[in-house]
């Protein structure tokens, strides 16, 4: 687990950024975050409140067609979005090994559709409603 940071509830859309900014402060160059969780459960909120945390001040929206968003923030940060695409051999192809390196964060939403593909010390992330407004988000070793 990062430590210092397990988990938390949130009850609206600012408070899941607002999270994710605080979030920021754990990441480091290098780090994989396996983001889990339904549809419409945060997880490209909170994306957005992690690169607002990491000095990105444009704007931030999930790659669920274009696949993968590289944003140049404090540290190099690549978004992967696998909802539509699940075809193990094209995320090779794609280049997917080769974001995993030192330099970048790697934060994958839907990324229990490529999990053979994740290195073994991906951070799990754990995402889900508790209400029609409130979300769990919970690392997971």
């Amino acid at each position: 687990m990062k430590s210092g940071w397990s988990g938390s509830i949130t009850n609206s859309t600012d408070e899941t950024v607002r999270l994710g900014e605080k979030f920021a402060h754990f990441i480091q160059r290098g780090d994989v975050y396996a983001f889990i969780g339904e549809l419409a459960s945060g997880k490209t909120t909170f994306i957005k409140g992690i690169l607002k945390g990491l000095e990105f001040c444009r704007q931030v929206t999930s790659p669920t067609f274009t696949l993968v968003n590289e944003y140049d923030a404090k540290y190099p940060v690549i978004h992967v979005d696998c909802y539509r695409e699940k075809d193990l051999e094209r995320w090779v192809r794609l280049g997917m090994n080769d974001y995993m390196n030192e330099e970048n964060i790697v934060i994958i939403e839907w990324a229990n559709k490529m999990e053979s593909l994740l290195p073994s010390n991906a951070v799990h992330v754990q995402f889900s409603h508790k209400s029609l407004n409130s979300r769990e988000i919970i690392l997971k070793d």
